[in-house]
């Protein structure tokens, strides 16, 4: 009985180092699908999924962050809905417009903020980077899924991304005890709308750079 219990211990212990070297297997730092918080992919996939808020500088003058949709403008004098992005391209350079405030903005970090009148509005425009290091020309296509190792607990999960807020928290609050591997095939679509595929870290950095000085908005 004695040397049962000893073959019993035994065969306990060496299963459960058997899955530690698999966990650790699975997402070892070596492999090309792991994701160094510090290097240029995780720079790189931040800016990405940075939030755009160039795209109605004509209203608020503010690239690092948009008002969200819908609110009132007054367009010459007369009030007029912005319901959808696609209205900006209506305005001209010499319109007058006014925006009706309170509105709501969503800041680079997509972090939400209500701005009660033009003053404070100016306080964030005046804050923003003329060189902006988000990326437009190119988006991840979601569900995305993510595996992570913690080190310090062995625990090894994974995270279904759904958007790009999402992301960017996770890739802002990822501690050094954490491995990241992104579980490829991963899919993401151009700014002309043509989508594209990545299968390992290499693929997915060269097609991210290749998109970066595609469409940068000037910011200026």
């Amino acid at each position: 009985m004695k040397n049962w219990n000893l073959y019993f211990f035994v065969g306990i212990a060496t299963l459960l180092i058997s899955c530690q070297e698999e966990e650790r297997e699975f997402i070892d730092p070596n492999l090309d699908n792991t994701v160094p918080r510090n290097s240029q992919l995780a720079g790189l996939m931040k800016n990405v999924v940075t939030h755009d808020g160039s795209f109605d500088d004509i209203v608020d003058r503010g690239n690092c962050f948009s008002i969200n949709l819908p609110y009132t403008i007054l367009l010459n004098g007369d009030e007029f809905v912005i319901n959808e992005i696609l209205d900006y391209q209506k305005f001209l350079g010499t319109d007058v417009i006014e925006i009706s405030f309170p509105v709501t903005i969503t800041q680079s970090d997509h972090v939400e903020k209500v701005v009660e009148n033009n003053t404070e509005l100016e306080i964030f425009s005046n804050n923003c980077k003329t060189d902006d290091e988000d990326i437009e020309c190119i988006d991840f296509v979601y569900p995305m899924s993510i595996s992570t190792f913690d080190s310090s607990s062995n625990q090894l999960k994974t995270i279904e991304i759904g958007h790009d807020s999402q992301m960017f928290n996770f890739m802002s609050d990822v501690s050094d005890n954490i491995s990241v591997s992104i579980n490829y095939p991963i899919k993401l679509v151009l700014h002309n709308g043509e989508n594209v595929g990545a299968q390992h870290n290499s693929e997915l950095l060269s097609k991210i750079l290749d998109a970066a000085p595609a469409c940068d908005e000037d910011d200026g």
